[in-house]
């Protein structure tokens, strides 16, 4: 099947071309998101808007994957002290998902890989990947966010300038990236440097910029947004750049392609049940979750 750059968008093929897709073995890729509060500085949709770029970048690029459309909502009823905020109960936000990634399962797609952009879901898409491999055992579904991508990560201690605890929620990191992609929609007149939450060696312990051997033990701890930060910001905002940004973007695109290109290649194997007795595919049933 050749490339068609205009689509590798899911929801702009028909459904002649979804089964051309199935049986090229392309790829899905899943941006998942938020709409939260950022700061007086930054729009709601960050957590959206960053991953989807993200993805985007990459995925326009390939012939071996699609683009699925982001998903904007998520889980964070710790931000409902902010405005604005829309979250969705953690066991919802699951069953949806489930439902998006057992759709594809259905119509044939066996890589499903979901991209996070806010802290909060992370936890809840591993539940989903792994579920959804129980249920598909054909299917490999990974998931990550997208700042745990080691390239991003080299480029953000290169050029990070806001020191520990300085990228943290609507910080420079977040704040560069998307002067990067939509510098009409931040006003950076409004950006102020917020670290006014507790830090202690184990909690709130640990930034991008930090050197892991330079920190104790990291206990994960999320309290009500109000608690840990004045503007809704956890971070230093004053310090992004553009030119930050555009660097940000292009190591997490470059980290992405080389989560593709690993992802693509590798194997599926098939279940080889070790119990004496004779084992039905039936008797999963119980631990699968549909």
């Amino acid at each position: 099947m050749s490339h068609d750059q205009s689509n590798y968008r899911y929801q702009k093929l028909t459904w002649p071309a979804i089964n051309e897709a199935v049986e090229a073995e392309r790829m899905v890729v899943i941006p998942v998101g938020s709409t939260e509060d950022h700061g007086p500085h930054l729009p709601l949709d960050v957590d959206q808007v960053i991953p989807g770029t993200i993805c985007e970048r990459t995925v326009k690029t390939r012939s071996d994957a699609l683009l699925f459309p982001t998903v904007q909502h998520g889980f964070l009823p710790h931000h409902m002290d902010f405005p604005g905020g829309i979250t969705v109960k953690w066991d919802r936000f699951v069953e949806y998902l489930l439902d998006l990634c057992f759709s594809l399962a259905h119509h044939g797609f066996q890589k499903l890989l979901l991209v996070n952009g806010h802290g909060s879901n992370a936890h809840l898409l591993e539940q989903v990947a792994r579920q959804v491999i129980v249920q598909y055992p054909g299917v490999q579904c990974g998931s990550l966010s997208w700042w745990e991508i080691e390239e991003f990560q080299a480029e953000f201690r290169a050029h990070a300038e806001a020191g520990p605890r300085g990228s943290a929620h609507a910080g420079e990191m977040e704040t560069s990236v998307y002067l990067a992609i939509d510098p009409d929609a931040v006003d950076m007149a409004k950006a102020e440097r917020d670290i006014s939450y507790p830090m202690g060696d184990h909690f709130y312990a640990y930034g991008l910029a930090d050197d892991p051997d330079d920190v104790s033990t990291n206990v994960s701890l999320m309290e009500w947004w109000s608690t840990i930060s004045r503007t809704g910001v956890k971070g230093d905002p004053t310090v992004a750049t553009a030119e930050k940004g555009e660097a940000f973007l292009a190591g997490a695109v470059a980290g992405l392609h080389s989560i593709l290109d690993e992802f693509a290649e590798f194997p599926i194997r098939e279940i080889e049940d070790h119990h004496d007795r004779e084992v039905e595919n039936s008797d999963y049933d119980p631990f699968r979750p549909r």
